[in-house]
């Protein structure tokens, strides 16, 4: 069971104080397909709910919508205290004709923000080049 997924996301707070997810791909088709674009945020959002990694693929729980991450919701408790206030902007991607797959980038963006969030101590871990 193989998978592709090559990207690179940026993470800022959302501004003016709001509450929130929002996942800006201001990327093309040829870079990366909705789908999968639809799967990074995904993968990201169900991390900053604390959903666990093997929680990504296919029986993962409700991802909150738009209007409940705006009225507020927790951040993982391993994160520390808050909630949800946060923007994040896919900045570069790369496809793989035949192994680039959403379930593939589900889990590459839940990665992604786990590595962000442990910042140095992720540093040099092998599974950030394996899948």
């Amino acid at each position: 069971m193989g998978g592709f997924a090559v990207f690179t996301v940026g993470f800022e707070p959302l501004p003016d104080g709001r509450l929130g997810f929002e996942f800006v791909n201001p990327l093309g088709p040829e870079d990366i397909d909705a789908e999968c674009a639809q799967a990074v945020s995904d993968g990201l959002l169900l991390w900053l709910i604390g959903a666990g990694q093997r929680n990504v693929y296919f029986d993962h729980p409700l991802l909150p919508a738009a209007k409940k991450l705006a009225a507020g919701v927790p951040v993982r408790p391993d994160a520390g205290p808050g909630l949800i206030a946060l923007r994040a902007v896919l900045r570069h991607s790369r496809l793989n004709p035949i192994d680039s797959l959403p379930w593939t980038h589900a889990r590459a963006g839940w990665r992604a923000a786990d590595k962000t969030w442990r910042g140095a101590e992720a540093a040099g871990d092998p599974m950030g080049l394996a899948p």
